[in-house]
């Protein structure tokens, strides 16, 4: 958690600095700024995921990202205090074959120089009934920022919860594949997300 708080500071200082014409900011002005969540969950990385599929000439293909944090508030009784933010390393891709892989952090796709991460954050949550909920959110990715809407199931046993949802994004409403890959004669505009997160109580 600090290294995420450290790291979110000294991008917070670059774009303010830039924002000034290099002018010094105060350090306790830029702390302010940072979100921070009262995290009740901590995630176990080793078990969960972010993968997709997507289409490449009309065959799917299969990719993950290998690195993302979460800041996970969530309690099923007390929906309107639940929050969750996850930062997905838009570099850690891998899409299953080598030049696809080398080629999605670059200009063309994620641009990963500029815009290193893609930023989901809740807004509000909706119990279904069950195990079955609905998360608002925004996401933000090439510096482009939707409202989605992701469907998930959450099951809590002795104080381990399991949370698997999906859905499916346009690549163009994010502006991702531009000059030649604008078009789906190569890759489809349609890429299905699935999150998977394991993670555990943290005691207050």
């Amino acid at each position: 958690m600090k290294s995420f708080v450290a790291s979110t500071v000294l991008v917070l200082s670059g774009l303010l600095v830039n924002a000034c014409g290099k002018q010094e900011v105060q350090a306790s002005t830029i702390v302010q700024m940072v979100k921070t969540i009262k995290a009740d969950w901590q995630m176990i990385a080793t078990e969960s995921s972010v993968k997709f599929t997507a289409k490449y000439s009309g065959e799917n293909f299969k990719g993950h990202f290998s690195q993302f944090e979460t800041q996970i508030k969530f309690d099923p009784a007390n929906l309107e205090t639940a929050h969750v933010r996850a930062e997905i390393d838009l570099s850690s891709v891998d899409a299953g074959e080598i030049e696809r892989t080398e080629a999605l952090p670059g200009k063309d796709w994620f641009f990963v120089k500029s815009f290193p991460k893609a930023v989901f954050e809740s807004t509000s949550f909706i119990h279904q009934g069950g195990e079955n909920y609905l998360a608002q959110a925004t996401l933000t990715l090439r510096g482009v920022t939707k409202e989605i809407t992701l469907p998930f199931t959450l099951k809590i046993e002795n104080n381990i919860a399991h949370m698997q949802g999906s859905l499916t994004l346009n690549r163009r409403d994010f502006d991702v594949g531009r000059g030649m890959w604008k078009s789906e004669s190569d890759v489809g505009h349609q890429v299905k997300v699935t999150i998977t997160v394991k993670a555990q109580k943290v005691s207050p």
